[in-house]
């Protein structure tokens, strides 16, 4: 398991998360190379709230990375309906984060916290 701690860049004008995770935390730590499970047995075990974290999300499209975060307590923000990008970003200065996957990726990382029912 790896973790980080992040930093949300919002955006600008105004809340497009439908109150999301990002809309309502200012950092969080990230985890990566683990379950969603272990991530959360590890939040408890070290006091933490789970519903202010993220978890990578890895993805690949024609053929390029696009991962993405998620916050870690899904069942929390999500409340059954359907995942997106939100408009909000985090980022990290640590270069360990900096070799997910075995590449440099010094850039920031879409969040998919915003969630609805149709």
């Amino acid at each position: 398991m790896n973790k980080t701690l992040v930093h949300v860049y919002r955006w600008s004008l105004g809340d497009c998360t439908g109150n999301g995770l990002t809309n309502n935390v200012d950092d969080g730590i990230l985890f990566w190379n683990c379950s969603r499970e272990e991530a959360i047995e590890y939040c408890k075990r070290e006091g933490e709230d789970t519903t202010k974290h993220f978890i990578m999300k890895e993805r690949e499209l024609w053929g390029e990375d696009h991962s993405y975060a998620e916050p870690l307590d899904i069942e929390y923000w999500g409340k059954g309906g359907n995942q997106m990008f939100g408009g909000n970003f985090i980022y990290t200065s640590n270069d360990n984060f900096y070799k997910y996957k075995g590449e440099k990726i010094g850039r920031p990382i879409k969040v998919h916290d915003r969630f609805e029912n149709y």
